[in-house]
């Protein structure tokens, strides 16, 4: 399935160079990752430190919509005990997600609004103990991003863009029930991240 994610983002970045309206953008942020099994009453487990890197490839259709390729990158430590077997929890949680993501946000102003939403495939790098590699678990998924955008122009071509959305993972295994729920896993995130962009290639038609 990775093979399939990278020969469709070789596709589109073909396609976004032909087409010569190309932007990228990087950034980074925090927030509160795995909500809903901090919050269950049945979990004894914490998580803190969250931290989230991004890089963006972005073709851009007109002043106002474009699709967006997205490598996402988070990061929390956990404390505590698994949620189904109940043994001793004291790692980290890494995650790899490769998303495509369709995205309105118009840039002919100096200030806009604007949001996306869009699916992929997450890698999760699950470390029970810190330190002590042979503990790692890896897991892959599918997930799901939605995001408002708020955008400010700092000069023609760069551009300061905070996000705030929510990073679904492993829907499908969170309709199967909490006998199938995992530590880490299927959950919601809530992320808050700041970057910049730029138009690498633009189209001078």
């Amino acid at each position: 399935m990775t093979k399939n994610y990278f020969l469709l983002a070789l596709i589109f970045i073909s396609q976004t160079i032909l087409a010569q309206n190309l932007e990228i953008a990087a950034g980074a942020g925090s927030g509160a990752y795995y909500i809903f099994e901090e919050a269950d009453d049945n979990s004894n487990i914490s998580y803190d430190g969250a931290a989230s890197l991004y890089l963006d490839l972005k073709y851009n259709f007109n002043n106002i919509e474009g699709l967006k390729l997205r490598l996402l990158n988070t990061s929390t430590s956990l404390k505590g005990q698994d949620y189904q077997t109940r043994s001793p929890l004291d790692g980290t949680v890494d995650t790899y997600s490769f998303l495509m993501l369709y995205e309105r946000l118009r840039t002919d102003k100096k200030f806009n609004v604007g949001y996306n939403f869009g699916l992929g495939h997450t890698i999760q790098n699950l470390n029970r103990a810190k330190n002590i590699p042979a503990t790692a678990v890896e897991d892959r998924f599918m997930s799901v991003n939605l995001a408002g955008v708020f955008s400010v122009r700092l000069n023609n071509s760069l551009r300061l863009n905070a996000e705030t959305g929510l990073l679904w993972t492993d829907p499908i295994n969170t309709f199967r029930g909490s006998y199938d729920w995992q530590t880490a896993g299927e959950d919601l995130s809530f992320l808050v991240q700041v970057g910049l962009s730029y138009p690498f290639l633009k189209d001078e038609q």
